[in-house]
């Protein structure tokens, strides 16, 4: 994959937020630094940046948000504001028992958790 500005600003505004963004979010605040940019480019580059293993992608309800955030974690999803954080526990205790009981061979494990944010809570 060749070096690309408008990859490059994509990458960085993903990687900028804690949450995780939908590519409407993206496109929106890529065009406040490419007031010509297309939304297509926008997805075409963020699909570039998935299949390249820079940006993994979540599936909430059936609607695709970009996590830059590379090692294994687990996501919280706030039902009232719909915005999806970073959860870092340790799942291997999971991971054994499931394994025991079912004498699958787990890779990876990811969780999504549904529930009211802090903030949310808070208002």
């Amino acid at each position: 994959m060749r070096h690309s500005k408008q990859r490059e600003i994509i990458h960085s505004i993903v990687q900028g937020t804690q949450t995780h963004p939908t590519a409407d979010w993206v496109y929106n605040q890529a065009r406040k630094e490419l007031p010509n940019i297309s939304l297509g480019t926008v997805y075409r580059n963020l699909g570039q940046l998935v299949e390249s293993k820079t940006l993994n992608t979540v599936n909430v309800d059936g609607i695709i948000h970009y996590d830059a955030f590379l090692s294994n974690h687990q996501h919280f999803q706030c039902k009232t504001c719909n915005q999806v954080f970073d959860i870092e526990v340790n799942t291997q205790d999971f991971i054994s028992q499931v394994e025991s009981k079912t004498k699958y061979k787990i890779d990876r494990c990811q969780i999504h958790l549904v529930g009211i944010c802090e903030k949310c809570q808070n208002n």
